[in-house]
């Protein structure tokens, strides 16, 4: 099994940090490093009603949260399990 090198993001400098952040993640599922799963139950409730998508990491089989920016809210990323 490999390791993730993913690493857990609290927040978004930017819109443009966050958009090609988004493009280098779609770059890991395209590139079969990563992929997109179906969102599972809420993680945090302190997070309901953001959009967000999940994915796995196919080397490790972690899998993370990509939580959308909506401000004052600055965005996430972070390891599920």
């Amino acid at each position: 099994m490999k390791t993730c090198f993913w690493e857990k993001i609290d927040d978004f400098q930017s819109i443009n940090e966050f958009n090609r952040f988004v493009g280098w993640l779609n770059e890991q599922v395209k590139s079969g490093e990563a992929e997109e799963i179906p969102t599972g139950e809420l993680y945090l409730e302190e997070y309901a009603g953001f959009q967000e998508k999940w994915f796995r990491h196919i080397g490790s089989g972690e899998i993370w949260r990509l939580v959308w920016p909506d401000a004052p809210f600055t965005g996430l990323f972070e390891r599920v399990k």
